[in-house]
């Protein structure tokens, strides 16, 4: 993960109150490491989502869509459940039945 400092804090007026808050500055790309942890947790997980992967790795939401296109392109995950909004993917059982 990058080393970047939080430092800027802005100051917001909404509806007379001055509300601070520190933007979170999440990566574009991830270095090897973390993609690695990425394809791992994307391979045991029961249901996974962008927002998720995002969180957790500190990337950006459109990176975490791309990681898990890619995922269902090669078999490993399965798209679960799909909204307009968010799309809900399971490790798939390919493996399981391989092994029978």
């Amino acid at each position: 993960m990058s080393s970047r400092e939080r430092k800027v804090v802005r100051k917001k007026k909404k509806f007379g109150l001055v509300v601070e808050f520190i933007p979170t500055i999440r990566d574009l790309t991830p270095d090897v490491e973390t993609k690695k942890k990425i394809d791992a947790e994307i391979r045991r997980a029961k249901g996974i989502t962008p927002a998720y992967l995002s969180d957790k790795f500190n990337i950006r939401v459109s990176t975490a869509k791309k990681f898990l296109r890619e995922a269902e392109e090669n078999k490993i995950i399965e798209l679960i459940v799909a909204s307009r909004r968010t799309k809900v993917y399971s490790a798939t059982s390919v493996k399981a039945e391989e092994s029978s």
